[in-house]
């Protein structure tokens, strides 16, 4: 478990350095990030199965398919996110995907769920809106953020389900990212195409390298140890997010604010937290 909890602890800086890659690639259209991103992984991830000697197609072809679906749905969502609304703040909202994963694997997989969740759930929710706040303003960031958590979840359970069917290599769940996005994405980047300055070129190319290697530790993470307990070192992210938001591009938070990214994080963290203990006395 331990081994776990130090995957995604790893797994959490490389998401961070891919989000900051996002923000500095402004003025590139998020269809062309998401492009490279995945041209990106696809070279790496193809050189490391060689290297590996492992099959690329793996066995439990429809879930590896779905996957790369909604992981590719939500990494668009999420990248339009971080480019509409603060660091620290974008990545919160991203956080709420395990409320949705603990929903779904209690749905479609049967996993274990208790009646305490729901407290937890309604805190998480009531972060989001108070950082929304009450005063109107632009609420789509919001809906976008909150949408792309939903997907990661979906994407977070296949990868559930995929280990209950016994199980691929880390590798080749990742290999079906790229595999899925890049034809999808493909006709959109070819009409909202940007010629990327030499430095943004960097940016895309590391955007590539840094979720290859952040997909790979969280993957393995997943595989480790048990998923609600070392999804809590992936929370690290939020103080990377934090400093790095405040440093890098001078975004500042209310009160408001952190009050709701407190209360996102108390009602994740909680429910895990909950959610552990009660698998332990049963």
């Amino acid at each position: 478990m331990g081994i776990g909890v130090g995957h995604m602890a790893i797994a959490s800086v490389f998401f961070f350095l891919m989000s900051l890659m996002v923000k500095l690639c402004i003025g590139i259209p998020i269809s062309q990030i998401v492009f490279f991103r995945g041209v990106v992984a696809m070279g790496l991830c193809l050189i490391q199965l060689k290297f590996a000697g492992v099959n690329p197609w793996g066995t439990h072809k429809k879930f590896l398919f779905l996957r790369g679906v909604f992981g590719t749905t939500a990494l668009i969502l999420f990248f339009t996110t971080l480019q509409m609304i603060p660091l620290a703040t974008a990545v919160t909202i991203q956080y709420m995907s395990p409320i949705f994963t603990a929903i779904l694997t209690t749905l479609l997989l049967k996993e274990a769920f208790y009646r305490g969740q729901y407290f937890f759930f309604f805190l998480a929710f009531i972060g989001v809106v108070i950082i929304k706040g009450f005063s109107g303003g632009d609420f789509l960031p919001i809906v976008i953020g909150v949408s792309g958590a939903f997907f990661a979840a979906c994407a977070y359970t296949c990868i559930r389900k995929i280990q209950a069917l016994g199980g691929e290599h880390p590798l080749v769940i990742i290999f079906y990212f790229p595999l899925v996005t890049i034809p999808l994405i493909t006709p959109k980047v070819y009409f909202d195409w940007v010629s990327p300055s030499p430095q943004q070129w960097l940016y895309l190319i590391a955007v590539g390298i840094f979720v290859q290697i952040a997909q790979y530790f969280m993957t393995r993470a997943y595989q480790l140890g048990e998923g609600s307990v070392v999804s809590i070192a992936g929370y690290l992210g939020v103080i990377w997010a934090s400093v790095g938001g405040y440093y890098l591009f001078q975004e500042t938070v209310s009160t408001q604010t952190v009050l709701g990214i407190a209360l996102v994080l108390g009602g994740i963290v909680g429910n895990t937290i909950f959610r552990l203990k009660k698998q332990k006395a049963s």
